[in-house]
């Protein structure tokens, strides 16, 4: 009962009422940042199972790995900007001008002639979605009341995991009935719709950063550290340019690979330097990125999103190129990897709060992951359907065991202000490592596929493979070499598993180094 003999409600519902929208502005609100989540759970998810078709179209199997890093990149380089950004400047403008950018980037990428053009769009939904992402909490604090925002929040992760598991089936069935257009396609009138909700809500409550509101714009862009963005982002595309050229375009003693790692290390160099520099205004605090914790769960969910955005990728090219299925069955064979993750994660998430640590988990990942990872490289042209199914709910259930344990240890070690800062450091690790890897993989990926074609199918032009699709030989070839050809497909897609393996080896690093706390026992 809240009655009250005074006839009065108690401060914090009076609170709300005052504070917080209500009635259609609050579902309006809530409806907007459902259809984010959608939009958001989708887009990362549903290109993996995309590849294929646009290797058909675009003819270019050495830019596979740039149609995902390229929106991770640009993702995890603008993240810490955006969170500077709305510290500075009102939420609701900030948001509906990333919201804005995310779909103009899945315009171009709908609409793209090119692969060049694909990939660029691609880039643009990263930089809107660097907006998006960390706005969409920055606009969930002004709509939910605190002691509701552990109820929406855990409604919030729910959506944008059923947005996730779906994707790979919905992209299979929008390819097969359509085209891979449809896929980004679908995501513009969700987009724009979204961005109408929002454009009409009513002002949002008295905003937490009221004084950093009022400085003029010299001190509003000074805050936000351009110099460091401006800084970091060239440092990682150079690391990444020569990754993927070295091995494959250039040797790695060529000059522009040189030139390209030399410009990665004295422009990471000079960044850590306007760091220590910048002082309360740096983009990435040296402080909070030099406790054990966080350096810890970095690695460790790095190499865990690194290694399901790699399997992601290049089963769902065993499955079209190499196996022939269609779209939408390779997505229904993506699935056990996905509800593996979401069903351990959820378990994780319960015992954790049973039994208040959260650091066994992570021994569940490194003993288990590379066990499923190590089976995924026994794979070959004639596996039958269970191997599939099992390695991959094995390897999904693995990694969400200790998937969100970085998040967990950032809020243990960290004051309730710093703990965001700690999440955005683990989100950003968790982004980047995907950007790396799947740039590293497809030089990998070339150069296994010409060294097993050749092996396989002597006398095959292994130059001509690399202008058609993943698809496409099953048309260029005859059936009396089309085995032996994916034969050769199938080697350099199990071989470029090893580098997941690998990763899951890693993991061990992290579950050492994590301190051993617990969440009933928050650390001051």
């Amino acid at each position: 009962m809240n009655d009250h003999a005074d006839g009065q409600r108690p401060a914090n519902e009076v609170e709300d009422e005052v504070h917080y929208p209500h009635g259609v502005a609050l579902y309006s609100t809530i409806a907007a940042l459902i259809i984010v989540l959608l939009i958001s759970g989708l887009d990362i998810t549903i290109v993996a199972v995309a590849v294929p078709s646009l290797s058909d179209q675009f003819k270019s199997i050495a830019d596979i790995g740039w149609y995902s890093t390229a929106l991770r990149l640009v993702l995890s380089s603008f993240t810490f900007m955006f969170v500077k950004m709305y510290t500075v400047f009102h939420v609701k403008p900030v948001f509906l001008a990333s919201m804005a950018i995310f779909t103009l980037g899945n315009a171009v990428s709908t609409f793209a002639v090119s692969s060049s053009m694909f990939i660029v769009g691609r880039a643009t939904c990263g930089f809107g979605f660097a907006g998006v992402f960390t706005g969409f909490w920055a606009l969930f604090t002004l709509t939910i009341p605190l002691r509701k925002r552990a109820l929406y929040g855990g409604i919030a992760g729910g959506i944008e995991a059923v947005a996730s598991i779906s994707a790979p089936l919905l992209g299979g069935v929008l390819i097969d009935a359509f085209s891979w257009r449809a896929c980004f396609g679908l995501l513009l009138p969700l987009g724009g719709i979204a961005i109408l909700i929002i454009l009409f809500l009513p002002p949002l409550r008295a905003e937490h950063n009221a004084e950093n509101l009022k400085l003029p714009l010299k001190d509003k862009l000074k805050q936000m550290d351009l110099l460091g963005t401006a800084l970091f982002v060239p440092s990682i595309v150079c690391l990444l340019l020569a990754l993927q050229w070295a091995g494959t375009t250039y040797g790695w003693g060529n000059v522009r690979i040189v030139v390209l790692l030399v410009t990665f290390a004295n422009l990471l160099l000079v960044f850590g330097w306007s760091q220590y520099r910048a002082g309360d205004k740096e983009t990435l605090p040296i402080r909070i990125l030099k406790m054990r914790s966080i350096l810890a769960g970095a690695w460790f969910v790095s190499c865990c999103n690194s290694t399901l955005a790699l399997v992601e990728y290049y089963m769902s090219i065993y499955f079209q190129g190499v196996r022939g299925w269609t779209a939408a069955r390779a997505g229904i064979m993506s699935l056990p990897m996905i509800i593996g993750m979401t069903i351990s994660t959820l378990l994780s998430r319960a015992l954790t709060t049973a039994i208040g640590y959260y650091y066994p988990f992570l021994y569940g990942t490194t003993l288990l992951a590379p066990v499923a990872a190590g089976l995924l490289t026994s794979l070959d042209i004639d596996s039958n359907l269970a191997k599939l199914l099992c390695y991959q709910g094995l390897l999904g259930f693995a990694i969400g065991l200790g998937l969100q344990v970085p998040q967990l240890a950032a809020q243990t070690v960290l004051s309730e202000e710093e703990s965001t800062i700690g999440i955005a450091i683990v989100s950003f690790a968790s982004q980047i490592g995907p950007v790396l890897f799947l740039s590293a993989s497809t030089a990998l990926f070339q150069n296994r596929l010409e060294a097993e074609v050749s092996q396989s199918a002597p006398g095959t032009n292994v130059t001509s493979l690399e202008n058609m699709g993943l698809s496409d030989i099953r048309n260029h070839f005859g059936q009396d070499r089309l085995r032996d050809l994916l034969l050769g497909y199938d080697k350099a897609v199990t071989q470029t598993l090893y580098l997941p393996l690998a990763l899951t080896c890693l993991t061990v690093i992290a579950t050492v180094a994590m301190e051993r706390l617990s969440i009933k026992k928050k650390q001051s």
